[in-house]
C-alpha cells in the first residue's frame, strides 16, 4: 500500500508521550498473585524469627528493645548520652518505634496519608542480607541506589539506610561490570529503510540476571524496526 495515497500529516510525538504502546510491554501484577503472597509471607514469617533473635544480640538495638518490653516511659537523655550514636538515634525516633510480634518495628510515613506502614528494625549484622535480597536477588534485579532504597524502605529500616544502599550499589560488581567506563567511543548512527511491519526486526539478548524461581536468568528483546 502506498501511503502517497492518503492526504496526512506528519507530527512528532516525544517517545514518553507514547504510554499506550509502553503499557503493552509491563504485565501487571496483581496485589495478591501467587509470587507476591509467596514472596510476602516469606519475609513476614522468615525475617521476623530470624531478626527477634538478631535485634536481642546487637548491642546498639538491645537497650531500646529492653525499655520498650517493659513499656518504660523515654528514658532521658542521661540515661543514653554515653551510648553509641545508633542508640541514640532510636532514642529520638522512641514515639515512632513499636514491638510486634516480639521484634522492633517502626512506624514510616513518606508523606501520604495512606503511605504509612512498619518497617521492620534490621540489626548490623542482618544489613547484609537484606541488600543481597533488594539488590542482587529476584526481588531487586540490580536496580539503582534510588529504586533499591525505596524498595528497602517498604520493608525494612535502620540507621545510615541510604548510605549502606549507596555503599553497597556502588561496589556491586555486577553493575560496575554493565556500566563499563565511562567514557566509550559510539558508531555511527545507520538508517535503516523499511516500509511494513516484520519486514526487519532487531534481536538482543540481555543477562544473566539473578536466577528466578524457574531457572530462567536471561531476557531476549524483540523490536520490529518499522512499528517499534
Amino acid at each position: 500500500m502506498d501511503l502517497q495515497e492518503y492526504d496526512f500529516v506528519i507530527k512528532h510525538r516525544s517517545g514518553k508521550s507514547h504510554g499506550n504502546s509502553d503499557a503493552l510491554s509491563k504485565r501487571p501484577c496483581p496485589e495478591y498473585c501467587m509470587h507476591y503472597t509467596r514472596q510476602y509471607n516469606r519475609l513476614s514469617n522468615e525475617w521476623k524469627d530470624s531478626l527477634q533473635h538478631a535485634q536481642q544480640e546487637d548491642s546498639d538495638i538491645k537497650p531500646t528493645l529492653e525499655w520498650m518490653k517493659v513499656s518504660a516511659p523515654k528514658p532521658k537523655w542521661s540515661d543514653v548520652s554515653a551510648m553509641g550514636s545508633t542508640t541514640k538515634s532510636y532514642w529520638a525516633q522512641w514515639d515512632s518505634l513499636l514491638i510486634q510480634d516480639g521484634v522492633l518495628c517502626r512506624k514510616w510515613e513518606n508523606g501520604r496519608e495512606d503511605s504509612c506502614h512498619l518497617q521492620m528494625v534490621v540489626p548490623k549484622a542482618k544489613v547484609p542480607d537484606v541488600l543481597q535480597l533488594y539488590h542482587c536477588g529476584c526481588l531487586g534485579g540490580h536496580l539503582g541506589v534510588k529504586r533499591t532504597l525505596l524498595k528497602t524502605q517498604e520493608r525494612f529500616y535502620w540507621f545510615h539506610c541510604r548510605d549502606d544502599v549507596e555503599d553497597w550499589c556502588r561496589k556491586c560488581t555486577s553493575c560496575a561490570a554493565v556500566k563499563g567506563p565511562q567514557t566509550r567511543s559510539r558508531d555511527a548512527l545507520k538508517l535503516y529503510n523499511v516500509g511494513a511491519p516484520w519486514e526487519r526486526i532487531a534481536i538482543d539478548v540481555a543477562g544473566p540476571f539473578p536466577q528466578s524461581e524457574s531457572g530462567n536468568k536471561y531476557f531476549m528483546v524483540v523490536m520490529d524496526y518499522f512499528t517499534k
